[in-house]
């Protein structure tokens, strides 16, 4: 299998800004490294920690990946996810495949992981949704292929369009652990109800109350 790395792109100035209304900006600094970390230990459970890199210009957060044993590209400054997973594609010598994933997926787990990996054994793409199709929350592509990367812009379907026109085989993964991103109150208040036995889940339903 050819090599792989994984990229977790990380905002650092006005992180999770909806959450403004019912959260203090530590609070959501707070919520920014328990998702954080629920990701790199998903990531550590299927086995990919080592090939992870957290992308971000915050030096707080970069410390942060690094004590939790994933690697870093350091920005100059927030430019975007698509400048983001660009700079960590160049820094690292462009591998021949990438896998983007956000650090707000409080939901996901190693096995759906391990899924989208075996899934692209045999397709050259792998893509999941966020839950209202209209975000991109996990993307697994070859870099040789061109594909020009549209996240913050209906990023979803932008990207099979362009997979379409790239002629490239795909694979679409749609599970709560991979379409689930918390972004809003109301995306708090659904994880506080789930029932998930996690510091973040835990975090959302102290929130809550």
């Amino acid at each position: 299998m050819n090599p792989l790395v994984v990229l977790v792109p990380v905002k650092s100035s006005g992180a999770k800004s909806r959450l403004s209304p019912v959260l203090s900006p530590a609070k959501r600094r707070e919520l920014g490294f328990l998702l954080l970390s629920g990701v790199l230990d998903a990531l550590g459970g299927a086995g990919l920690l080592a090939e992870t890199h957290v992308v971000s210009s915050d030096p707080e957060t970069l410390r942060f990946a690094t004590r939790s044993g994933a690697g870093i590209v350091r920005e100059a400054g927030d430019q975007g996810v698509n400048a983001a997973v660009e700079a960590g594609v160049e820094a690292l010598g462009r591998p021949s495949r990438v896998l983007v994933l956000p650090s707000d997926l409080p939901l996901l787990r190693a096995s759906q992981l391990r899924h989208i990996l075996l899934l692209s054994e045999f397709l050259e793409v792998v893509i999941a949704p966020s839950a209202s199709f209209d975000g991109t929350n996990a993307l697994l592509f070859p870099t040789k292929v061109g594909l020009t990367l549209s996240y913050d812009n209906d990023s979803f379907w932008n990207h099979v369009r362009g997979i379409g026109e790239k002629d490239l085989s795909l694979g679409v993964v749609s599970n709560p652990g991979l379409t689930f991103d918390l972004d809003s109150p109301e995306d708090l208040r659904g994880l506080a109800r789930t029932g998930a036995d996690t510091p973040v889940a835990e975090f959302a339903r102290r929130a809550a109350r």
